[in-house]
C-alpha cells in the first residue's frame, strides 16, 4: 500500500512539474504568451493540445507561418454560420473512406486546375440547376462512376 502511494506521488508531482509554465522553453512560452495567465488553471488535455500546436508552429518556416496566418485571418472573417458549415463539410470529409477522400481531392485538384471562365461557367450551370436537379445530377454521376466499362487494354 505504501509503495503504491509513493508511486501514485510521484506520478502526480512530475504531473504538476510538467503543468508548470516555467517549465515550458522560451519557444513554447513565446508563442503561448497569450494562455500564461491561465495556464496553471487550464485541463492537462488542453495544455498538451497547445503544446503540440506551439511545436508544429515553431518548426514551420517564414512563408508557412505567413500562409497560416493568412488561413487564419480568412476563418476569422467568416461569419458564425459560416464556419459552421465548413465544419460540417470536414466532419463529412472525415467520415469519408481513404479512397472517396482522395477521389474527391483529385476532383478538386482537376477543377482548380482550370482556367478561371470555365470554373466560372461551371459554377454558374450548377448554381443554376434547382435543389432536386442537383440532387438527381449528384445521383447519376454516382451511377456512371459505377456503371463506367473499364477498359484495361493499354492504347498503342
Amino acid at each position: 500500500m505504501r509503495t503504491t502511494l509513493i508511486i501514485i506521488s510521484l506520478l502526480l508531482s512530475s504531473t504538476a512539474i510538467s503543468q508548470q509554465w516555467r517549465n515550458l522553453d522560451q519557444a513554447q512560452q513565446q508563442t503561448l504568451a497569450p494562455f500564461k495567465d491561465d495556464w496553471s488553471a487550464m485541463p492537462e488535455a488542453q495544455r498538451q493540445q497547445l503544446l503540440k500546436g506551439a511545436d508544429r508552429w515553431n518548426n514551420l518556416d517564414k512563408e508557412q507561418k505567413k500562409n497560416a496566418l493568412n488561413r487564419l485571418n480568412n476563418w476569422q472573417k467568416l461569419t458564425p454560420e459560416q464556419r459552421q458549415k465548413i465544419r460540417q463539410r470536414h466532419k463529412m470529409f472525415k467520415q469519408l473512406t481513404p479512397e472517396q477522400r482522395a477521389k474527391l481531392w483529385r476532383l478538386h485538384q482537376r477543377y482548380k486546375n482550370l482556367p478561371p471562365e470555365q470554373k466560372k461557367k461551371l459554377r454558374k450551370q450548377f448554381n443554376q440547376l434547382s435543389p432536386e436537379q442537383k440532387k438527381q445530377w449528384r445521383k447519376k454521376m454516382r451511377q456512371n462512376k459505377h456503371n463506367k466499362p473499364r477498359n484495361n487494354k493499354r492504347r498503342r
